[in-house]
């Protein structure tokens, strides 16, 4: 393997080539073994081994089998050929055989010769003692490639226990290694759900995932969007090369083994105590010791199979009358219970295979489930195979909430009308509403549209109360009226009129005939307003209690999940808790996978969130571009404008202005979405954009006046962020309005942007000092770096230019680290404005940077240590009035 195959085959495995080329180097050691299952890509980490050492004597491979095992010296047959059939049962004359492969050539090499044995585990006990009796006698080294098996030779077990073969388990990829093969492979970015999906389809086996990957781009379900590759369709279809593939890994397991691999792959998850009621002890005991199979935790300890394309493969095969008689095994094994809404959901699915389906509420009950989970296939499938004509709504509106998903939104509207037509349901009139709601929001819909699906709402409640003959409790219509006031709040908030909406919220969390539904929608949008009015910490202890009433719900509230944990994420992130934001989407992709695009897209927010905080500006960039792609047809706050606001100016600050450009354009295209937090969210960093880019003539004075108007509205969290934004681009102007918006305003972020603004109306420079010292300790180096900056600015004004020194270097430092260009007023900062002119030394080191010398070359040139080198940039740079290298070789 050359060029780009090496590059695809060693992705995350470049430790592991550095540590055996270090063993089979190392004189006073045997060799190496290499261990994992199959298509973990032993093989191509040998070969790379092998090329990177350039192993000029003999190289011998040896290869076990399962047809060879049980022949005496079966794996070498291949170097016995020159034996004679009277020779063919002597130890002596094959050792001599094999010996006179060895030696060939061994007298113009320095090495000794190396045996690579593959599939060690298949060896046959003849062919695995000669291997040991040669290495043991120093006559090669030896790599041995092996699965984890008890049948590994004992000989070499032996070896690894006493320290003289190193040993290197080769584990399947992880997540960011599952990425960068991914973004490799397809020569592009890929979204980050995109990849964690791939990763947890494959199990993170890079022989199956590159698989995937050759036939998502030949099929059509891998396709690139706007320079991003995603997954187009909801789940990768196994074709006959993978299931070929897959098939061939089970082809060695018994008739018992695979007759439990196929009762798993149907039934999982499935309680450990009703498996072992289905298959063979012993099957399941080996199916456990490869790794085939994985059991949860206690107490019902659920059974899944290792790889998920394995169940895909297995569940193709099975014929349907078989499956028929497995199912009937395990539901009669299974206990009477509520089972996970994975094994449910798996229950449900299965019957439908079979042509024996749930009965209609069952199957309603699985499509809500199905359509929360974003399992829309199963949904569709459930849903229409409702048959009672009482139930006709509730399946419309399911089958709209899929084509919602799917992104047909217009077929979703016409089906959610369809649903509301003639309504008699009071839950039907309210999911229906509240899917037409989303709806219409997804598409930038006027308010007073909105408004409209309230009025409706309410005429269909009224209806139903007047109508005779339907049973209707006054509970029902007093929870059904308490969901049209969170509607119309909603609406409000969206308007920004805020005015009274925290009373009428509280009023509706704390009424005792309310359901955890109304309480979970106004703990929602209560975080919503006490977040825009600066109260982040208060807000996102609400949103967290809206989190814990669907996590105790169950399946009833789980079509909220995303809405709450989007709407928390933000707040925390926003608020500088960026761990517990992660920890939240952490939770959620475990216990939801299919949603993980979507909570994957919340994750890149959070990172760019934070690579902005700590000056990593590209960084920034790459996630919220990727954020972009992947939370537009999934937008359930409507946080799109904002992060085209966000994308624009990371862009900018990375010094990438055709795109920051674009993103301009592209924010002024797009129909006003979402709160009016949200856009004048996005407005905020798209004027400091083109405060970056020095396209728009007063775009400085437009961000304080954008505070103005947000302090007004009483969104004192976006007035804070306006002002910081201002402050990060040097403006001294956003000092006052800062002290007098922040007092109020949570989190540590306001603390530390208060402090400054402080000690910069005192004129005080060591106070600025500290302020932005501790802001970089919270892991706000951008805000630091600007701190500090300003605080030099101060000190040269006041003649403090011994004090300064300190504070240059650190500026200096961390405009190294920083990522992009720095904005004029920062660049043009010196402790000194009187400062002499540079001498010749350094204006000969000056113009090697220019040259683009290192510190080291430069001083090699010099005749210097590296240490005097740095004095004399540190000096130069407080010269001339700048920060990092890039600033020398631009001036």
């Amino acid at each position: 393997m050359t060029g780009m195959g090496a590059a695809i085959g060693l992705v995350g495995r470049e430790r592991h080539v550095r540590e055996i080329v270090a063993a089979l180097d190392d004189a006073s050691g045997f060799g190496a073994m290499i261990i994992g299952e199959a298509g973990v890509g032993k093989t191509a980490v040998a070969r790379a081994v092998v090329e990177h050492l350039r192993w000029s004597a003999p190289v011998l491979r040896v290869t076990g089998g399962s047809s060879l095992r049980n022949i005496p010296f079966g794996a070498l047959a291949p170097y016995l050929h020159t034996l004679s059939v009277a020779d063919a049962d002597s130890p002596v004359a094959i050792l001599r055989a094999v010996m006179s492969h060895l030696s060939a050539e061994r007298a113009r090499s320095q090495r000794p010769p190396l045996i690579i044995v593959d599939d060690a585990h298949e060896l046959d006990a003849g062919s695995s003692a000669l291997l040991a009796q040669l290495v043991s006698a120093r006559r090669a080294k030896i790599l041995v490639l092996t699965r984890a098996s008890p049948t590994l030779p004992p000989e070499f077990v032996a070896f690894s226990t006493d320290g003289l073969l190193a040993r290197s388990e080769l584990h399947p990829l992880g997540v960011e290694a599952v990425a960068e093969l991914c973004a490799t492979v397809l020569n592009g970015p890929v979204l980050t759900g995109t990849s964690h999906t791939l990763a947890l389809m494959t199990g993170g086996n890079p022989m199956f995932l590159l698989t995937v990957l050759e036939q998502g781009r030949t099929e059509g379900y891998l396709e690139q969007r706007n320079g991003f590759w995603r997954l187009s369709d909801e789940q990768p279809v196994v074709h006959v090369r993978l299931g070929d593939l897959i098939r061939s890994q089970l082809r060695a397991r018994s008739k018992d083994e695979v007759e439990a691999l196929e009762v798993v792959a149907l039934a999982e998850p499935i309680a450990l105590d009703a498996l072992v009621h289905c298959v063979d002890a012993v099957a399941l005991k080996s199916l456990r010791d490869d790794r085939l199979v994985t059991v949860g935790p206690a107490p019902d300890q659920p059974v899944s199979l290792e790889h998920p394309l394995y169940g895909e493969v297995l569940r193709s095969q099975v014929p349907v009358a078989r499956s028929l008689e497995i199912r009937r095994r395990v539901l009669a094994a299974l206990e009477p219970g509520t089972p996970s809404l994975n094994a449910f959901l798996r229950t449900v699915s299965w019957g439908l295979d079979c042509g024996v389906p749930a009965d209609d509420r069952t199957l309603l009950r699985a499509a809500a489930v199905a359509n929360a989970l974003r399992d829309h296939g199963l949904a569709l499938r459930a849903a229409r195979a409702v048959s009672a004509p009482g139930l006709h709504g509730h399946a419309l509106t399911e089958i709209a909430r899929v084509q919602a998903g799917r992104g047909n939104v217009g077929y979703a509207q016409e089906l959610v009308g369809e649903a509301l037509r003639g309504c008699t349901d009071l839950r039907v009139a309210k999911d229906a509403t509240l899917l037409s709601f989303e709806l219409k929001l997804r598409t930038g819909a006027p308010y007073a549209d909105l408004r409209d699906d309230v009025d409706r709402w309410r005429s269909l409640i009224a209806t139903l109360d007047l109508r005779d003959g339907l049973r209707v409790t006054e509970d029902a219509l007093f929870r059904a009226r308490l969901g049209i006031r969170l509607l119309e709040t909603h609406v409000l908030i969206l308007e920004g009129h805020l005015e009274g909406v925290e009373e009428e919220l509280r009023d509706i969390i704390a009424e005792p005939r309310g359901s955890a539904e109304t309480r979970l929608g106004g703990l929602v949008l209560l975080a919503e307003v006490l977040g825009s009015m600066g109260r982040s910490v208060e807000g996102s202890t609400c949103s967290g209690e809206a989190l814990a009433i669907i996590e105790a719900e169950g399946a009833t509230l789980l079509g909220y999940r995303e809405f709450a944990a989007a709407r928390h994420v933000l707040l925390l992130a926003t608020s500088g808790r960026a761990a517990e934001a992660k920890a939240v989407l952490q939770t959620c992709s475990r216990a939801h996978p299919r949603s993980i695009v979507y909570f994957a897209g919340w994750g890149d927010v959070v990172d760019g969130i934070g690579a902005l905080r700590a000056g990593h500006n590209r960084q920034a960039r790459d996630h919220f571009l990727l954020a972009l792609e992947a939370l537009q047809e999934s937008d359930v706050i409507q946080v799109m404008t904002l992060l085209l606001g966000l994308a624009a100016y990371a862009c900018a600050l990375a010094g990438d202005t055709p795109r920051a450009e674009a993103l301009m354009v592209e924010f002024e295209r797009t129909p006003g979405r979402g709160s009016r937090s949200m856009r004048l969210g996005g407005r905020i960093f798209l004027t400091a954009t083109a405060v970056l880019l020095g396209e728009t003539p007063g775009a400085r004075a437009d961000l304080l006046s954008i505070a103005a108007t947000a302090e007004k509205e009483g969104l004192k969290e976006l007035a804070g962020t306006a002002l910081h934004v201002s402050l990060l681009l040097g403006d001294l102007g956003a000092v006052s309005p800062i002290i007098r918006v922040l007092e109020s305003v949570e989190g540590s972020g306001a603390s530390d942007l208060l402090d400054l603004a402080l000690a910069a109306r005192a004129k005080n420079a060591e106070a600025m000092v500290s302020a932005a010292t501790i802001a970089g300790e919270h892991g706000n180096t951008a805000f630091e770096f600007v701190g500090l900056s300003l605080a030099l600015q101060l000190m040269g004004e006041q003649g403090a230019t011994r004090q300064a020194r300190s504070i240059q270097r650190r500026v200096v430092t961390l405009g190294e680290q920083r990522e992009g260009p720095v904005p004029t007023p920062l660049a043009s900062v010196s402790p000194a404005a009187s400062t002499p002119r540079l001498t010749p030394t350094e204006r000969r080191i000056v113009d090697l940077v220019r040259e683009g010398y290192s510190n080291r070359e430069i001083a090699d040139a010099k005749s210097v240590s590296v240490r005097t080198v740095e004095g004399h940039l540190y000096r130069i740079f407080a010269k001339l009035g700048v920060n990092r290298r890039e600033d020398l070789r631009d001036s």
